[in-house]
């Protein structure tokens, strides 16, 4: 049976928005995804949530750039930019792979389209420790000004802003889980479903609303980790995507990814091989809208 290369609602001149957290999700998750929708002529938008200040940094060259436990407990009312330099780096990776991918709209969550009225704002990442069961969860320091601190309802209506003005037949995020329990991640998931309502009807204006904007398609992401099962019976839907393209972007984000070949390998040094095949599930309209 033949995969498709394109999620259905995409194709020439629809717009696409993937929701993500840091920079490298996009790619190692929705990035062969990604390039095929742009190449379809499909107008692609990336909103990334945070910078990466947090991430662990692979090369020994760029070690400096980790922020480590002690710094986060040393500078825990936040006064600091702990993590800027790797923030600058993470930015011009995320340039690169982006032009790899061959997607040319990007937005920071807190400027550009999402910019609040008192001026733009950036969110940092909010960090992560493992679990005993092997998944993410909250870092024990979590700075002032974290992505996953920030109130819902503030940054759920900076990214309903820029669905009603992009008016996008697709939105695409993580699951409930974030996939791996990265609070970030589950944060972005989040953050979408309460823009998506806000933008369906702003308060106090409702549905009918000129700028209110229903998405018509809406996927979350199945996670690549097998600790991750899905539910019983739930259906996935596979894409097969652009695999030169997903792979020259993940080697764009060399402090996250390490590529050899047709191989890949995060901060665990676990070994995978590059897929252009992606998995989503189709979300159901009325679970998030509550409207039939």
């Amino acid at each position: 049976m033949e995969i498709p290369a394109l999620l259905p609602g995409t194709g020439p001149d629809a717009t696409v928005l993937f929701v993500h957290a840091h920079p490298d999700d996009e790619t190692i998750v929705t990035g062969a995804t990604m390039a095929a929708s742009a190449s379809a002529g499909a107008n692609v938008v990336l909103v990334t949530c945070t910078r990466g200040e947090l991430g662990e940094v692979i090369p020994p060259e760029l070690a400096h750039l980790e922020v480590k436990s002690s710094d986060l407990v040393a500078d825990a009312s936040g006064a600091s930019e702990l993590g800027a330099g790797l923030a600058l780096e993470r930015e011009r990776e995320l340039a690169a792979a982006l032009r790899a991918l061959g997607v040319d709209r990007h937005i920071w969550l807190g400027q550009d389209l999402t910019a609040p009225a008192g001026g733009p704002v950036v969110f940092r990442d909010s960090g992560m420790q493992w679990g005993p069961d092997g998944r993410a969860m909250a870092a024990s320091t979590i700075l002032p000004g974290s992505f996953s601190r920030a109130p819902l309802s503030e940054t759920a209506a900076l990214l309903a802003a820029a669905i009603r003005a992009l008016r996008p037949a697709v939105v695409v995020t993580y699951a409930a889980d974030g996939g791996y329990g990265h609070p970030d991640h589950v944060r972005a998931h989040e953050l979408t479903l309460a823009a998506l309502r806000q933008a369906a009807g702003p308060e106090g204006v409702g549905p009918e609303a000129a700028d209110a904007w229903v998405v018509p398609q809406l996927y979350t992401i199945v996670s690549d980790r097998p600790d991750r099962p899905l539910e019983e019976g739930v259906p996935r839907l596979a894409i097969e995507g652009d695999l030169a393209a997903k792979t020259a972007a993940m080697r764009a984000h060399r402090t996250q990814i390490t590529v050899d070949g047709a191989r890949y390998a995060l901060s665990d040094d676990v070994w995978k091989d590059i897929s252009a095949v992606e998995e989503f599930v189709t979300l159901d309209p009325q679970t998030v809208y509550g409207t039939p």
